[in-house]
């Protein structure tokens, strides 16, 4: 039985402090594996908090603010992890997409969410620059960055800020923006990885 009280008095602030709480432990410990067996790359807590904070710089500089709605047009890969936790680090909400939508349902989303800014992993996705080359997104290193929507408003959440705006699939009418916060994810992996009996060295 998890102790339920004890858990959530446990739980850390943001989303980030999770993997800066394992580079602290070990910093050299795999935190993300990218690609397949033969010809990927592995990416240490270290380097993952590394990255965190590059693309967290990178935010700040392009005007995201706490309360900002980032929109994310990404596969999985390790940017976009990155990418999710630096928008916790500066306090705004993240929105991933999937860039096999449509440009309709992503124009839709980013509309309705009021994005401060786009992000597209453009290297590695045919159809996140397809996305990027429609939205006249500028690269920046792998990344296609849109331009800044000025007239984006913070959103002033009390208590417990929110980490992600998902967008929801397989409903009718549009899709519904769903606000999660940090305690709601954090709360979710850590009775998910509990009951599973997860361990720092298994993967997933």
């Amino acid at each position: 039985m998890i102790d339920v009280q004890a858990l959530l008095a446990a739980l850390p602030a943001r989303i980030d402090a999770i993997p800066r709480a394992a580079a602290a432990r070990t910093p050299d410990a795999p935190a993300l594996r990218e690609g397949n067996a033969d010809d990927g790359r592995t990416l240490s807590y270290a380097a993952l908090v590394g990255e965190i904070d590059r693309y967290a710089t990178l935010l700040r500089g392009r005007g995201v603010r706490p309360g900002d709605r980032v929109l994310l047009v990404s596969e999985n890969c390790s940017a976009q992890v990155a990418l999710i936790f630096a928008a916790s680090t500066v306090g705004a909400w993240i929105v991933n997409l999937n860039p096999r939508l449509s440009a309709p349902e992503i124009d839709a989303i980013q509309l309705h969410c009021g994005a401060r800014l786009a992000l597209y992993t453009a290297a590695l996705s045919p159809e996140a620059a397809a996305h990027a080359a429609r939205a006249g997104a500028r690269a920046d290193g792998a990344l296609m960055i849109g331009p800044l929507n000025e007239a984006c408003v913070p959103e002033a959440i009390g208590g417990d800020p929110i980490a992600a705006l998902v967008y929801t699939t397989g409903t009718t009418g549009q899709p519904k923006g769903v606000m999660l916060s940090h305690r709601n994810l954090l709360f979710v992996a850590a009775v998910s990885s509990r009951l599973r009996g997860l361990v720092p060295q298994d993967r997933a």
